[in-house]
């Protein structure tokens, strides 16, 4: 085979230089991640003084870029934290539908989310706390139980737009840390090259989102090369391939499936 002209120094500072985030600005997420979960447990408290409930947060669990430590650095400084917010399923008590669970998150939020842009939001599947500042937190909503008295294991379902739908919140991450350890880091260092790609030009609009284009690296990601340029240009060039006869991308945890959910979503894979 040709050997690619050696651009990898080049990749490699760029790479350092504008793509990876500082170790500061990690921190600055996730001391941003736990000052907001602090907000809600506090404001969950005031909550149950006025209503008179006892609702408590079961556990937390970081979801999305962050957790994955995928993050590329953001010239507007929009970044996305996810967090998965769990109640024990008899805590909350039967009667809270997926929308009222979602409800009573805001609301405790709202007692603590005072000095934002804007106030906490209700969204289809999180809810949002914004800053001026550009990022923002979605806080999804799940519900834990056990089947049977003698599971070790909880059954998770998220709050979605209407109702409690089973959704694991720990399954992708668990995922990616197996391909990281199966394929090594350099996968992380293709997914993030992949997404400054995809937001290297305004006049290619939307783009497919964070999920996608990390599956996609991993489904093709060129091992069999040893430099970083080398790996990206020929994983993207084996993506779009694949993606000429499929542009189908499912949930590597259920591949029953798809990530394309809506239409939209097909015109950004085109």
């Amino acid at each position: 085979k040709k050997k690619m002209y050696d651009l990898s120094s080049k990749f490699n500072a760029f790479y350092t230089s504008y793509v990876v985030l500082s170790q500061d600005e990690q921190n600055n997420l996730h001391n941003k991640k736990d000052l907001n979960v602090q907000r809600l447990k506090d404001g969950l408290k005031e909550y149950n003084i006025e209503n008179n409930t006892s609702y408590t947060i079961a556990e937390t669990c970081v979801q999305g870029s962050v957790a994955m430590s995928t993050v590329v650095q953001n010239e507007d400084g929009d970044y996305d934290i996810d967090v998965a917010i769990i109640f024990d399923k008899d805590n909350l008590g039967n009667d809270i539908g997926a929308i009222k669970a979602k409800n009573i998150v805001c609301e405790a939020l709202k007692k603590k989310c005072t000095q934002l842009k804007n106030d906490p939001e209700v969204k289809k599947n999180c809810v949002t706390v914004s800053y001026t500042d550009g990022y923002h937190i979605d806080f999804a909503v799940y519900r834990r139980y056990k089947k049977y008295s003698w599971d070790e294991e909880y059954t998770y379902e998220h709050a979605g737009p209407q109702q409690w739908e089973e959704r694991n919140p720990k399954a992708i991450n668990e995922w990616f840390s197996g391909e990281i350890d199966n394929k090594g880091i350099v996968l992380r260092k293709v997914i993030r090259l992949s997404k400054m790609f995809c937001k290297s030009r305004d006049s290619w609009g939307e783009m497919p989102g964070g999920l996608i284009q990390t599956v996609l690296c991993d489904e093709k990601i060129a091992t069999l090369y040893e430099r970083l340029d080398e790996i990206f240009y020929y994983t993207m060039k084996a993506v779009n391939n694949r993606l000429q006869w499929n542009v189908e991308v499912y949930n590597p945890t259920d591949t029953t499936k798809s990530l394309n959910t809506v239409q939209s979503h097909y015109d950004k894979m085109d």
